[in-house]
């Protein structure tokens, strides 16, 4: 709360000394000299060479994330309502932070008694989810090799992709088909269809539908990845 009391001081106006924040956040110097050396380590907070402090590019960069995903989220609440009630499954809405999707929407079937569930708030792994390998798709080659170089792919239900290789022609398979499978990759039993969301070329998150398997068959799938387009291509429009 602390931290956060200095971050909102700072964002009203920047070019504060020590003095001036300890008296504005009521926080005593020895106190705040603690907390801004934390904040200044994460990139924060910057200090100048006259000792004032103002806001750093990491948190402006956080903040304008954050409000490309509140964006996002606006744009396609309609979108996601109408999807869920076309395919009566559950719905995810997600966006790329470190590394990982992260669920920032979610809406689930109220007329089945099995279905996929989880939270908002939730962080998957790239490389075995749907909406994850759909943003994976969208990588650079160098940027590809980088995330594969920093990330151990590890078996988390009976088809997770753990090879490099088959996991980047899986990926070249996303790009020709435009989107995204999880065929019990990320949880056994579970089956979603994905696809990125772009806005001028640039991947801003994901859309998926998450269903139990054994409600699987092509007819019902190709349902699905017909609807879940339709959804993109509404959401993309409004973007």
């Amino acid at each position: 709360l602390k931290a956060a009391d200095i971050l909102d001081t700072l964002a009203k106006q920047g070019g504060k000394s020590l003095q001036q924040l300890s008296s504005e956040t009521e926080i005593t110097t020895s106190n705040l000299s603690k907390i801004l050396e934390t904040l200044m380590y994460i990139g924060y907070v910057i200090r100048d060479a006259d000792k004032l402090y103002y806001l750093g590019s990491k948190f402006l960069e956080y903040q304008t994330q954050n409000i490309e995903a509140q964006r996002l989220l606006a744009i396609s609440r309609p979108c996601l309502e109408k999807l869920q009630k076309t395919v009566d499954e559950t719905v995810h809405l997600s966006v790329l932070e470190n590394n990982k999707v992260v669920y920032i929407d979610k809406l689930e079937p109220s007329n089945k008694a099995l279905y996929m569930s989880s939270r908002v708030g939730l962080s998957r792994d790239l490389y075995s989810t749907g909406m994850g390998k759909a943003v994976l798709s969208s990588f650079s080659a160098d940027a590809l090799d980088k995330y594969l170089s920093e990330t151990k792919l590890i078996a988390k239900a009976k088809n997770t992709i753990t090879d490099q290789k088959i996991l980047k022609e899986n990926l070249a398979l996303i790009r020709q088909r435009g989107y995204s499978v999880d065929d019990e990759e990320q949880e056994n039993d579970g089956y979603c269809i994905a696809v990125k969301i772009e806005d001028n070329r640039k991947v801003v998150g994901a859309l998926s539908v998450s269903f139990p398997k054994f409600r699987y068959t092509e007819e019902y799938a190709q349902k699905v990845i017909d609807e879940i387009n339709k959804a993109k291509l509404e959401i993309e429009k409004q973007m």
